[in-house]
């Protein structure tokens, strides 16, 4: 038997679906279709495809299923803008999930309590929040930059800039908060500001595999987002592209500066000197680097050291279990703010007769304004505590032929 979905867990299961890059199939045409999701934002969902355009007709509703998290999700709706390669359709009134799950999946057994707390140090700093998790974690070793030596690290910074560009610059929200449209997103979504000539205007598309630079259409959507009525959008866009040009930019970049789940500040690489190629998509992976070096050095060298600590624990509010990983629902600001994807938690599940630890990575993320959906995926657990786990929630022990088929377990002795 299939149930509605509430309206957060709908967009946290198209979210989910858009970030795995799932197999969806859309039944059109009288035959059935694979298709992807794109995008997803709160009016419409958008969709690769490759079906015969003149199967698509603009306002026609049509069929859509897809497997996530060992259960079957559908829903219908309607085609609002045809493509040759993708299409974008209606935000589905409603999203239905199918109950009747494989035995890994399990709605929380009666007596089972569950908390969670950050691993390692958090810090909670009066820096504004941004999308994306930065692990606080050593970054990989570069040749060019060097966490350890901050007054070199800085000066390789001028040297690179200065190779490209005629301005430069560090700028820091510890007494200031982002202003223009692009510190605000760059900081929100810790993508980069990309102008890679003024003359030809904001990109349109990514070509990075992972989100990394701000499109034309994100700035469409930050200014309907900020009260602009749709039709006057892209005249605030235009209105954005032509200052750039005459203030005498050529070639811009913006890289956020990121420190677990804040933008601290960002870099800055500017250049209005006729005669120097277009910044290409090498510099935005070379100031890339910087920003995460950056950003640990500034930890290294005591930047945060006076900063209160992130270290309570927190009940969660338990949606399905497995033995390989939970889904939880939170409904808390602040957590909803700090839990990231990637973000690495401690576990504590609670049953009447032991009590079970495990350390876990976010895998699943979706986060409204009122209401979050988090997947934890556990990582490392003791065995003993494994095998209670798993004949807890499934009734009987855990034998070979089970070693391939729980979601998500990979399990080592701590």
């Amino acid at each position: 038997m299939a149930t509605p979905v509430k309206s957060i867990e709908r967009e946290f299961l198209l979210a989910t679906a858009m970030r795995e890059k799932s197999r969806i199939v859309m039944s059109a045409g009288g035959g059935d279709w694979t298709v992807r999701i794109l995008a997803v934002d709160r009016t419409k969902v958008t969709f690769a495809h490759e079906i015969p355009l003149q199967l698509l007709g603009k306002g026609s509703a049509y069929d859509f299923r897809y497997d996530v998290r060992g259960q079957t999700v559908a829903f219908k709706t309607s085609i609002t803008e045809p493509g040759e390669r993708r299409f974008t359709a209606a935000m589905p009134e409603q999203v239905f999930k199918n109950l009747s799950r494989r035995f890994l999946r399990m709605p929380p057994p009666g007596d089972l309590a569950a908390s969670f707390a950050f691993a390692g140090e958090r810090f909670d700093l009066d820096f504004p929040p941004s999308a994306v998790f930065n692990p606080d974690k050593e970054p990989e070793a570069s040749p060019d930059f060097d966490p350890a030596d901050l007054r070199g690290l800085m000066a390789e910074f001028e040297r690179k800039a200065l190779a490209i560009a005629s301005d430069r610059g560090i700028v820091m929200f510890k007494d200031r908060k982002p202003q223009s449209p692009e510190e605000r997103l760059a900081a929100a979504t810790g993508r980069c500001f990309y102008l890679p000539t003024a003359i030809s205007g904001l990109p349109k598309s990514d070509p990075f595999a992972e989100r990394t630079i701000l499109t034309r259409d994100d700035f469409l959507q930050f200014y309907v987002d900020s009260g602009v009525e749709p039709e006057f959008a892209e005249a605030e866009v235009a209105k954005l592209e032509r200052s750039k040009r005459s203030s005498s930019v050529l070639s811009e970049l913006i890289v956020p500066i990121l420190f677990q789940d804040y933008a601290i500040g960002y870099a800055s690489v500017v250049n209005k000197q006729a005669g120097r190629p277009p910044f290409d998509l090498g510099a935005i992976e070379t100031f890339q680097a910087f920003a995460r070096v950056f950003s640990w050095s500034l930890k290294l060298h005591g930047y945060f050291k006076d900063a209160p600590r992130l270290d309570d624990d927190f009940r969660l509010q338990v949606v399905d279990v497995s033995a390989g990983g939970l889904l939880f629902a939170c409904g808390e600001p602040r957590l909803i703010q700090a839990l990231k994807e990637g973000s690495s938690v401690t576990v504590r599940l609670n049953a009447r007769r032991r009590a079970v630890d495990a350390s876990g990575t976010i895998r699943r993320h979706y986060a409204g304004s009122k209401e979050g959906y988090f997947g934890i995926e556990f990582h490392a657990m003791a065995p003993e505590d494994f095998r209670f786990l798993f004949e807890y929630l499934y009734g009987r022990p855990f034998g070979d032929d089970d070693s391939d088929s729980v979601e998500g377990a990979r399990i080592v002795a701590p």
